[in-house]
């Protein structure tokens, strides 16, 4: 009896020492969920083209908190979370993929949301007490983390979006931290800051030094960003600056590829028939004064020298939008904007075009398809940007250096079949450097589409002297997404790394303005899905201010070649 209550007395405080534990443990697991499920929401929606505010809140510590549910946790675990959280993050932030007509998309949209997921559990793996208690560690993670995503550059024809250093350019001060490292620089910074209060947090929460050093962290792209801002907007408002006039034409057309004309005299008819638009819009213009009109991305289909167009016809659209006397203006009948066929006169797209230019006393910019012979039985592609001034005859062409896959080129054998099940049976060739165009207010570069997402590309123009940027896109193949906004965001990005203002011109998308300090100066209708598909002219007036950045002069070399150095000097330091 004795021995019995003996033992009593022992079972039964430890039996409320277990029960308190499982209390704890399952306090610790309830905490740990929530804090990966609001971390989730953090980071997805922490996007400008999403949630601003959010944005600022992930670059803080929205990458923290998740890191402190696997902080403690075996490699495998750490890494298997890491990458089933950030696959999910990327499921959100691509969803505008699968606004995709063709059924393919839904393989990329999981195959590159996995990739990116895979990135990131490598970081997972990477953070353990040990490394992040020093702040060599602490910066070689996020070296890593930059070297990963520069490396989705060379992943086909490269994959730029979403970039974690996205989430500080919701707001004008942060976003000028671009100015010095990129975009790349920016998510270094999201990265760093995050393992600070990660490691703050775990070891030093009651140290008041080490409090201060991380709010300092969180603080300095702000705070360099309000000094960065606010010297630029002193420079701005003293006025006397030069300025660009342009009419920025949204045409809103369908995807031509998902039409079926009967014979190539409708499709030539439907052809003329969106210039008759394009002619109607710009007509509402006429006698305003503008020094630059810019169209689309492939406003019309066919070759910008083909002549295929009969003059009269043409003729009679002009006069119907702009009076008789404006044949008077239209381009002499000679190579290569017309043909004589037949006894009877053929024009070209490139006709349209100089005719616009001519009519409006204006420069243009206009998205086309253009086609050359190698030899005699090799011809090219180009999917192309052309200069025309008034008066001129012949265009300067620019051509596409990133081609998107299976839309614009077919990068393996096997995928031919595929694109051809789509109607995609040809490619384009890829142009070889950038261009600038001399520009009667300023030298300007330009950039279609995709292309415009590639800070170190777009800051190709800026070392050949371009003051400002020309983007012609058409995000038309993606209807109803949040992809217009967040190639918009992209866009923002290149005027402050670059130091000089952009505008562009989309089929469908965000057709806008944007002046050197990422500021918004004029947008067609609000932006979004709602007037993507509203055809119209949007006058702006852009300030050609521009200024010198340390992302120009470098680009992508200085925060990729200090990662590089920062990831090996840890890791050899670490081995030796």
């Amino acid at each position: 009896m004795v021995d019995f209550f003996c033992l009593s007395s022992w079972i039964n405080p430890l039996s409320l020492m277990f029960n308190s534990f499982l209390a704890d443990q399952s306090l610790r697991e309830t905490k740990k969920a929530l804090l990966f499920l609001v971390s989730f929401l953090i980071v997805s929606f922490g996007q400008p083209a999403w949630e601003p505010a959010l944005g600022l809140i992930a670059a803080s510590i929205g990458f923290a908190l998740f890191w402190s549910v696997i902080f403690d946790l075996k490699p495998g675990l750490r890494f298997g979370l890491s990458c089933l959280w950030f696959t999910g993050v990327q499921l959100i932030q691509l969803s505008w993929l699968i606004s995709h007509p063709f059924l393919y998309i839904y393989a990329l949209y999981f195959f590159l949301s996995i990739i990116m997921g895979g990135q990131f559990g490598l970081i997972g793996l990477l953070i353990t007490s040990e490394r992040i208690k020093s702040i060599l560690g602490i910066i070689a993670v996020a070296s890593v983390w930059v070297l990963m995503e520069w490396a989705r550059l060379f992943l086909l024809s490269g994959f730029p979006f979403n970039p974690v250093g996205l989430a500080l350019t919701g707001q004008l001060y942060s976003l000028q931290g671009a100015s010095l490292f990129g975009v790349y620089g920016l998510s270094f910074w999201v990265i760093l800051t995050n393992l600070f209060v990660l490691r703050w947090g775990y070891f030093y929460r009651v140290s008041f030094i080490n409090g201060a050093l991380v709010a300092a962290i969180i603080g300095m792209p702000y705070v360099f960003g309000f000094f960065h801002y606010k010297y630029h907007e002193n420079k701005l408002s003293q006025g006397g600056l030069e300025s660009v006039k342009a009419l920025l034409v949204q045409t809103a057309f369908p995807i031509e590829e998902n039409l079926n004309f009967g014979s190539l005299a409708d499709a030539v008819a439907y052809t003329q028939a969106e210039w008759g638009k394009i002619v109607a819009t710009l007509s509402e213009k006429h006698g305003d004064k503008v020094d630059l009109i810019v169209l689309p991305e492939y406003v019309v289909p066919y070759g910008t020298y083909l002549p295929i167009y009969k003059l009269s016809d043409v003729h009679r659209l002009f006069e119907k939008y702009y009076g008789e006397s404006i044949i008077d203006r239209l381009p002499a009948l000679m190579e290569p904007l017309a043909t004589k066929a037949s006894g009877e006169w053929m024009v070209t797209n490139a006709f349209w075009a100089q005719a616009l230019a001519n009519i409006h006393a204006a420069e243009l910019v206009v998205g086309l398809q253009d086609d050359q012979w190698v030899d005699d039985h090799q011809r090219e592609s180009y999917s192309s940007a052309f200069y025309f001034w008034p008066n001129g005859y012949q265009g300067l062409r620019y051509e596409k250096r990133i081609l998107v896959p299976m839309g614009e080129y077919i990068p393996f054998a096997f995928c031919r079949e595929l694109a051809k099940s789509y109607g995609i049976c040809g490619s384009f060739t890829c142009g070889q450097g950038a261009k600038v165009f001399p520009g009667r207010k300023a030298p300007f570069g330009v950039s279609i589409c995709y292309e415009e997402i590639y800070g170190d590309l777009m800051r190709e123009n800026r070392t050949k002297g371009a003051q400002l940027l020309v983007n012609l896109t058409s995000d038309v193949w993606y209807p109803g997404s949040r992809l217009p906004k967040q190639h918009f965001d992209h866009a923002r990005l290149r005027t402050v790394e670059c130091g000089i203002p952009l505008i562009r011109a989309c089929n469908t998308g965000v057709t806008g303005a944007i002046d050197s300090l990422g500021r918004i100066i004029a947008i067609w209708g609000d932006g979004t899905w709602r007037t993507e598909w509203i055809r119209g002219a949007l006058d702006v007036t852009v300030p050609l201010y521009h200024y010198k950045t340390l992302y120009a002069h470098f680009g992508d070399v200085m925060i990729v070649g200090f990662s590089f150095l920062a990831a090996i000097i840890y890791f050899l330091r670490s081995f030796f």
